[in-house]
């Protein structure tokens, strides 16, 4: 009974430690996660700007990145197992399911636009689901021809999604607050964007995606990203001195901080590590500046 006793014991929580370690690949990978962000700039922008939403607004807000970047991810599936992608060979392994999840995120994402949205949402909705789709069929040869296109391109359609959903769900004008918000927006996930393109250096070189880490090299691109770091805070500093935004933004100064960390983290980091970083401290920089707002909003 006692060997019993201790091979229960040894079992049980190895059983469990590989269902966290799977959950925890299942929303690192499938996309959770960094879709998870688009949500967050969103209700970050409507904290500072005092803008109503609601759940079903975050909602699809949260299905369109998940789509875009869930069919990115499975498409490419072939190219970056080669380069022994973590992502990757988690992905191989339930490659079958995919069509069945990827149905089930069209329908849902279709019934709460019949249901919530508006005429001008819905065309907004539909310009950036379309650019997704033609980046991956046309623009994406633009990516070996112009400097820096994929980061420019895919740092754009995350500030508008930010910055302009709460506008268009509501109905609202573009004024210079929504600017200063797109700006903000953009340069913070271009600082995630070429991140990402660290670890996919060598296989962007390969490919002829000149990406900036691919042109500068990863020393000049630490430099560049550290630059970026300090200049994305001008617009909020200088909305906030304005007071054309709340004044509750200054408590996402601290998010400099954190972009430092893992910015030089990058310097002497492999591309495995790289890629880890990239998919946990990276992406979660967006899901932390609500979190932030929240309490300088209570605080003040």
């Amino acid at each position: 009974m006692e060997g019993i006793k201790i091979y229960i014991n040894e079992t049980k929580p190895k059983g469990n430690l590989d269902l966290i370690y799977t959950l925890k690949d299942e929303i690192t990978y499938g996309g959770y996660l960094v879709a998870l962000c688009s949500p967050c700039l969103i209700l970050s922008t409507s904290l500072i700007l005092n803008i109503h939403i609601d759940l079903p607004l975050l909602l699809i807000s949260y299905l369109l990145p998940l789509i875009i970047y869930s069919y990115d991810y499975y498409k490419d599936i072939d190219k970056d197992i080669k380069n022994n992608s973590e992502r990757a060979i988690f992905l191989k392994k339930k490659a079958d399911k995919f069509p069945y999840i990827f149905s089930f995120y069209i329908l849902l994402l279709i019934s709460l636009l019949i249901l919530y949205s508006n005429y001008i949402l819905g065309a907004f909705i539909l310009a950036i689901i379309a650019g997704g789709i033609l980046y991956n069929v046309v623009f994406k040869n633009f990516t070996k021809k112009i400097p820096a296109f994929k980061n420019i391109f895919t740092a754009m359609n995350w500030a508008l999604v930010g910055a302009f959903f709460p506008l268009f769900y509501n109905s609202m004008d573009i004024n210079l607050s929504f600017m200063i918000m797109f700006v903000f927006i953009f340069l913070r996930v271009m600082i995630n964007v070429i991140f990402f393109d660290l670890k996919d250096m060598e296989n962007d070189k390969s490919t002829g995606i000149k990406t900036l880490p691919v042109m500068l090299g990863k020393k000049s691109t630490v430099k560049v990203l550290n630059l970026i770091n300090i200049v994305a805070f001008i617009p909020l500093i200088m909305g906030v001195y304005l007071n054309i935004i709340s004044f509750s933004a200054i408590a996402l100064l601290t998010i400099f901080f954190y972009g430092y960390y893992y910015i030089n983290k990058a310097s002497s980091a492999t591309s495995v590590e790289l890629e880890s970083t990239a998919f946990s401290l990276v992406d979660l920089e967006c899901i932390i500046w609500p979190v932030l707002l929240v309490i300088a909003n209570f605080v003040i």
